[in-house]
């Protein structure tokens, strides 16, 4: 991330999002996103409210509200988006721009398509995956620009779809305080041994893509525990989410742009393979169903993590085992039975 302009009322700063790239014909389509965000230098007497309702319902202490942990994970929540900017994104010293300015929240999201020859002459080997670098910036302010890692993910192969919360993340979805506390107020933790198992599949060729309804704001901080714990690199599809009165309602609830990510992935390429991994605390089993049943046999497998205390549904368990590919659809309690159920399928 990148401070762009500033005044004494606010800081204007640009974010570039994972890019990923699929071949299509003589070219490589590129999709690009990110935010472009106006925080404020002061909190507003509503935002204030906003955050003294969000510690009442927390039960945090005075001292956890002003600590270092809280100001930095609120801040992105407090941010307005910088709408109607036009992007440009640089690569091998051509410009693209963007069609699509950012939207009123100040995201954008759009594609463009490079020649397949110049993309493959100077792309690097990363993980199992190709990627190349990109320069995203705002039109008008090509000094101020932020690096992007594009990954190359090839017409064949297994791409893993993963959620993130109580799948790779110690979240505790179902209960809204501790929730709210593992967001705001503690160290993100991730599952024990969930990224070994995805690095031994990075290594049999896969690739990813985490797709979440944890929201955009909590990116870097997402961004940081994939780092400090080696989970591959990868996209990630986030959710949009805009400070509101019903915050503590809103933060907490997983809507349907979570499925329509995965489909919009498995329709930009549409002979790659995937495997579904998710838990059992809130509706990934369903939108895998629906995945299972609109894609056929490319789903090659399901694996679903169960939460002691919301298990998995055995009519909708039973329905997801009808419906991928070989019934290959599994329940998990620990990192290890995921590598042992899911050896399988790489040995395929």
């Amino acid at each position: 991330m990148i401070k762009i302009r500033g005044s004494k009322n606010s800081t204007t700063a640009l974010m570039a999002y994972p890019a990923f790239g699929y071949p299509t014909g003589a070219y490589w389509r590129i999709h690009v996103s990110g935010v472009i965000s106006q925080s404020p230098a002061v909190f507003s007497m509503r935002q204030r409210m906003m955050i003294r309702m969000l510690g009442g319902v927390m039960q945090a202490t005075p001292d956890q509200m002003q600590g270092e942990m809280f100001q930095e994970r609120i801040k992105p929540f407090m941010a307005e988006g910088d709408h109607r900017q036009s992007i440009v994104v640089t690569f091998n010293g051509t410009k693209y721009r963007l069609k699509k300015r950012t939207r009123r929240n100040g995201h954008f999201d759009d594609s463009f398509v490079i020649n397949r020859d110049e993309v493959d002459s100077v792309s690097t080997e990363f993980g199992g995956t190709a990627q190349i670098k990109l320069v995203v910036s705002t039109e008008g302010q090509t000094n101020d620009s932020v690096d992007c890692i594009a990954k190359l993910y090839p017409t064949r192969g297994i791409s893993v779809v993963s959620d993130i919360d109580d799948t790779i993340k110690d979240s505790m979805v179902i209960d809204r305080r501790e929730l709210l506390a593992n967001t705001f107020l503690r160290e993100f933790r991730s599952v024990d041994g969930m990224s070994d198992v995805y690095r031994q599949w990075e290594s049999n060729g896969a690739g990813f893509h985490y797709v979440s309804s944890s929201p955009w704001q909590l990116f870097q901080s997402l961004q940081q525990m994939h780092s400090i714990h080696h989970f591959p690199n990868g996209t990630m599809h986030l959710r949009n989410f805009r400070l509101r009165d019903q915050l503590l309602k809103r933060i907490t609830l997983r809507r349907k742009g979570k499925a329509t990510e995965i489909k919009r992935l498995m329709e930009y390429m549409p002979d790659r393979d995937f495997i579904l991994v998710g838990d059992s605390g809130e509706k990934d089993p369903k939108i895998y169903l629906k995945m299972c049943r609109l894609f056929g046999d490319r789903v090659k497998g399901v694996f679903i993590r169960e939460i002691a205390e919301r298990p998995l549904e055995t009519d909708v368990f039973r329905k997801l085992q009808e419906s991928t590919a070989s019934g290959y659809c599994k329940k998990f309690s620990t990192a290890q039975e995921l590598a042992n159920l899911s050896s399988e399928i790489f040995a395929q």
